[in-house]
């Protein structure tokens, strides 16, 4: 089941406001992803990274799929500003940008090298396929 978390400032006074988005995670790659209106990202799913999507501007349209539960259904929700999505190893998730969207990634598996295409699994239709081990 998608848990959207709303993130709140943990800090405000008349300077402004400070936000922990995430603490006590190892990660080892955070990125910023520009998405147009209209676009959609992923349409793939890890085997062993866990990721972390969290809204700065705009909105997504979030379709996920736990791949290793046979009765697990589509699941889609909109992700709005200063709202935090957790993706897990093993589930399919795809991004449309519902309007001009940024939005920060965290991951626990780094986009350097060859580790990162190493573990991608590209979905085409989700609707359609099924996890062979």
């Amino acid at each position: 089941h998608m848990e959207i978390t709303k993130i709140k400032p943990a800090f405000t006074d008349e300077r402004g406001s400070i936000t922990d988005v995430l603490t006590n995670i190892k990660l080892d790659h955070v990125g910023i992803i520009i998405s147009k209106k209209g676009s959609i990202r992923a349409k793939h799913f890890h085997k062993e990274q866990k990721q972390w999507t969290i809204i700065l501007r705009g909105k997504l349209k979030i379709v996920q799929k736990n791949l290793l539960d046979d009765s697990s259904q589509i699941e889609i929700v909109e992700l709005n500003p200063m709202e935090l999505i957790v993706t897990p190893p093993y589930h399919y998730h795809s991004h449309e940008a519902l309007e001009d969207t940024e939005f920060l990634v965290f991951t626990t598996k780094s986009r350097n090298g060859t580790s990162y295409e190493d573990d991608t699994f590209r979905i085409s239709d989700i609707n359609s396929f099924e996890l062979k081990n």
